[in-house]
């Protein structure tokens, strides 16, 4: 039969924990302190501390902006110097909220609708880049629509939603009649030409 396999040791463990929550090696320094803590709650402050790290909101929004499909320049122009405006907002905006610990309805919230939510900080309307820094499809404004719509229903919803662009379907969620409404919100979107006050 199977069997648990053997706790791991305290180097193998700090050096699991910090590349999981850091993405980055443990310090050799690093390593000699924890090995040497036989303190109960070793384990859990070294956990807090990890989680206190710049380089964790680093680490994790890394696969947040994979999924907002977050890219610095218009499709293939990175040499011909065709960046998104403000584009590093958005993606310090989003390290910023995981370093903080911004509860998660808010997290999508501000990227939503920053500029609609009452008393929002001013530093909040960066989230916005959410739907202004995907794909560009400068021959097909409606593609460029429906990747927004793809961005938000996939990635906030876990939904698939394209079918709906043309017909109903019988079980699908969303008809076409709500992939419409989502389509007029979401084409009136506009990229920042200049940096917000």
């Amino acid at each position: 039969g199977l069997a648990p396999s053997a706790e791991a040791g305290k180097r193998t463990l700090i050096r699991r924990v910090t590349f999981d929550l850091t993405g980055l090696p443990p310090t050799a320094d690093e390593v000699d302190r924890f090995v040497a803590d036989s303190s109960p709650d070793a384990y859990d402050r070294l956990v807090d501390r990890l989680l206190a790290s710049p380089h964790y909101g680093e680490r994790w929004g890394r696969h947040w902006l994979d999924v907002a499909r977050y890219a610095d320049s218009v499709n293939d122009s990175v040499n011909a110097g065709q960046r998104y405006p403000w584009a590093w907002t958005y993606r310090d905006w989003v390290i910023q909220a995981l370093n903080e610990d911004l509860p998660y309805n808010k997290f999508l919230l501000y990227q939503l609708a920053a500029d609609r939510v009452p008393n929002a900080e001013p530093r909040h309307l960066a989230a916005l880049g959410f739907l202004s820094l995907g794909r560009e499809f400068p021959k097909s404004f409606p593609e460029t629509v429906d990747d927004r719509i793809d961005a938000v229903a996939r990635g906030m919803l876990g939904l698939t939603v394209a079918c709906a662009r043309c017909h109903d379907h019988k079980f699908d969620p969303i008809p076409s009649a709500d992939y419409y409404s989502m389509y007029s919100i979401l084409s009136n979107i506009r990229t920042p030409v200049e940096m917000p006050l």
